[in-house]
């Protein structure tokens, strides 16, 4: 690709001009100052409590079991008095349900664990919304860079260390396959997929974006960034990664895409919601091309989960604190939480003193991580404490 037309760049940019209006983003914004708002999502009607949950990884393929074990799952959330279920769900199960060649690694896809958990889910008076990645957690495998199935290896993100493998400029994820969203065609393919799923799934209440970025620092040098980058800046991305104006362009097609479903859901769902979740400050996360604090204070989204998942509650109040400030007037901010992962552990009695600091600092929600992790007896200390009552 030697050059780029004016008109396959705004293709590739779809959301520059709307990004005029947002705040420009300085290399040094104090940490104190709030984000300008610009327009104002609604606040639930009652207090949100959300569960995110895996149940692929933890579902029976045999249709009877399966079928067992996700009603079980629902009824013990509907139970505990939560409201709103985020289940795990990859473009491979989703590419499963329409072609054979994918059910070998999706094998509860023959019965629909997805459909199945959404319909008990609005038995027991739950809601759902579809919690999914559009760059990360993707193998040489996923259906984006299938040719047969309308994908194209070209979409796939390259790092810095797959072309300079010896490099030391950036600490690297191990994790290495994401889709480069910069890519029109890749986004329009993953709207479609979308579309055919909200159409499977009328009750679906909305979709949430896991982490909405890149892996790691290290993307994407793939051709297209490569060729658009220097056009854009006279010098080679490779050498620049870790400038402000790669920061900038690391945001662009995530941006795009982001905006460009809220306008899907707007024009042809506007009764569902589109959410995301990422880390409590915007500052850090846009090196990586989360540039959430701008989708928040622009409306795009109508609510934000900051994974707040530290144990010590003066540190998690000030991070919560943080989202709030920079977003909350725009965006309904839910306080995420975590039992166990990666960042470490909490006891479910931390976990309920941060579910009333949430509500101190004014969240209209919670979102606990993750549902394997809590047994039966820590969702009854929820249920005959901080979410005794229903919301």
């Amino acid at each position: 690709m030697d050059s780029l037309s004016r008109r396959r760049l705004l293709q590739l940019l779809p959301a520059a001009a709307a990004a005029t209006s947002l705040p420009r983003v300085e290399a040094q914004v104090p940490a104190n100052q709030p984000l300008a708002a610009v327009a104002r999502a609604p606040r639930p009607a009652k207090e949100v409590r959300a569960i995110w949950i895996h149940p692929e990884q933890h579902t029976d393929a045999d249709e009877k079991t399966g079928r067992a074990q996700i009603k079980a799952t629902v009824d013990r959330y509907a139970r505990a008095n939560f409201n709103l279920i985020l289940p795990w769900t990859v473009s491979g199960y989703l590419a499963a349900l329409e072609h054979e060649e994918y059910r070998a690694d999706h094998p509860t896809a023959r019965w629909d664990w997805l459909g199945y958990l959404i319909e008990e889910a609005s038995k027991s008076g739950l809601e759902v919304d579809m919690w999914y990645s559009f760059t990360d957690y993707r193998d040489p495998k996923s259906p984006e860079f299938n040719p047969a199935i309308g994908g194209s290896p070209a979409w796939m993100a390259k790092r810095i260390d797959e072309l300079r493998p010896n490099q030391t400029v950036m600490e690297l994820d191990k994790r290495v396959d994401n889709v480069c969203p910069q890519h029109y065609q890749a986004r329009q393919w993953m709207q479609a997929q979308l579309e055919r799923t909200i159409a499977r799934y009328p009750k679906l209440h909305g979709l949430h974006l896991e982490e909405p970025g890149y892996g790691t620092r290290g993307y994407c040098l793939c051709e297209l960034c490569n060729t658009v980058f220097a056009q854009l800046h006279g010098r080679p991305l490779i050498d620049s990664l870790e400038t402000p104006q790669a920061e900038d362009f690391r945001t662009l097609g995530n941006s795009a895409m982001v905006e460009e479903l809220r306008k899907q859901l707007s024009d042809k769902h506007p009764n569902m919601l589109l959410s995301a979740n990422g880390g409590h400050d915007w500052r850090h996360d846009r090196i990586r091309g989360r540039d959430w604090g701008r989708w928040g204070a622009a409306g795009w989204l109508r609510y934000y989960v900051p994974q707040v998942y530290v144990s010590d509650l003066g540190i998690f109040r000030e991070q919560l604190a943080l989202t709030l400030d920079d977003i909350g007037r725009s965006c309904p901010v839910y306080a995420g939480m975590a039992l166990d992962s990666t960042s470490g552990k909490n006891t479910i009695q931390n976990i309920a003193q941060q579910i009333e600091t949430a509500r101190d600092l004014g969240a209209p929600g919670v979102a606990l991580f993750h549902g394997a992790a809590f047994t039966d007896e820590h969702l009854e200390v929820l249920r005959n404490g901080v979410f005794k009552r229903p919301a």
